[in-house]
């Protein structure tokens, strides 16, 4: 017994007759008449037996119908989830990213995905920026953000936005009101150091010759919002990548092209799992909209 056949034995039996089946599936009165008369020889026992022009169900209908309404509506929940993929309003995104996208940029990207896919599942993890990729090709990820310099960008990874590393001031600091900042502009004694990723402390070795030859009573931290909200305080300057403050709050901050330019780049992993290749696409395209409108200077 096919789906189409199991439609019209459970519908003549709802409804108690041929006619009545007929009209409900749009179907020739006949060939209902037919489609019973092909299920009973192929299953060898009959549905119904006919008494003076009316069909009355057998035994051996009761427990057909039975198992037959189970499979239905089995099958219209199945119909549903396959309509629900289609619109992508089934399953879950799962996106790692560095802390400082994460706190700041992912959110603003997530607000545009979930009024885009309101039904579509989401989850939202920060790691590291060195874990990111390997976290996203063992599968636990469909989307993996990292920004790592421009000259490490490699095949397996998508490039979504490049940028360069920018400094981070006081609005009320001397060098707010320049265009760009450079490193001799610089008092060592005020900048806030952000150990956190070595490609991108190694980034600013290269192009900063003293950049390593920090003084003893230099401040630390291994996170780029901890060195926001320390520049906030008026505790000195840092040196971040543009993306990091895309999104973070701008109030008591200038932010300023730090010169030479350095280069860095905002990168995507791929999962496979081909379920989630759309959603991918839409939280993408959201990201996409986030850094089209908002400029950190």
């Amino acid at each position: 017994m096919d789906r189409r056949e199991m439609t019209i034995f459970t519908t003549v039996m709802r409804l108690g007759s041929v006619t009545a089946a007929a009209t409900a599936l749009d179907m020739a009165q006949p060939s209902v008449s037919k489609a019973i008369a092909l299920m009973e020889h192929r299953l060898g026992f009959p549905l119904f037996e006919r008494i003076r022009g009316r069909l009355i169900p057998t035994a051996q209908a009761a427990l057909v119908l039975e198992e037959a309404l189970r499979i239905e509506d089995e099958l219209a929940r199945f119909d549903r989830y396959l309509d629900d993929v289609r619109h992508l309003r089934a399953g879950q995104l799962r996106v790692a990213a560095t802390p400082a996208l994460a706190l700041n940029l992912l959110p603003l990207a997530a607000a545009m995905f979930r009024r885009d896919l309101p039904d579509f599942g989401l989850a939202l993890d920060m790691h590291l920026n060195h874990e990111i990729a390997g976290l996203v090709e063992r599968g636990q990820y469909d989307l993996g953000l990292a920004v790592i310099p421009t000259a490490d960008e490699r095949e397996e990874l998508t490039v979504v936005r490049r940028g360069r590393i920018v400094g981070v001031l006081p609005t009320a600091h001397p060098l707010a009101a320049q265009v760009a900042i450079r490193w001799e502009e610089i008092d060592p004694a005020e900048l806030i150091y952000i150990t956190t990723d070595a490609r991108l402390v190694m980034l600013l070795a290269a192009g900063i010759p003293d950049f390593l030859n920090r003084q003893q009573s230099a401040t630390e931290t291994n996170r780029y919002s901890i060195a926001v909200h320390l520049v906030r305080q008026g505790m000195g300057a840092t040196l971040v990548d543009e993306f990091t403050m895309i999104g973070a709050a701008a109030e008591g901050l200038a932010v300023r092209p730090f010169e030479p330019e350095l280069k860095v780049s905002l990168v995507m992993a791929l999962g496979a799992r081909r379920i989630a290749r759309k959603a991918v696409e839409r939280f993408v395209a959201s990201i996409h909209s986030v850094l089209d409108a908002e400029r950190p200077w």
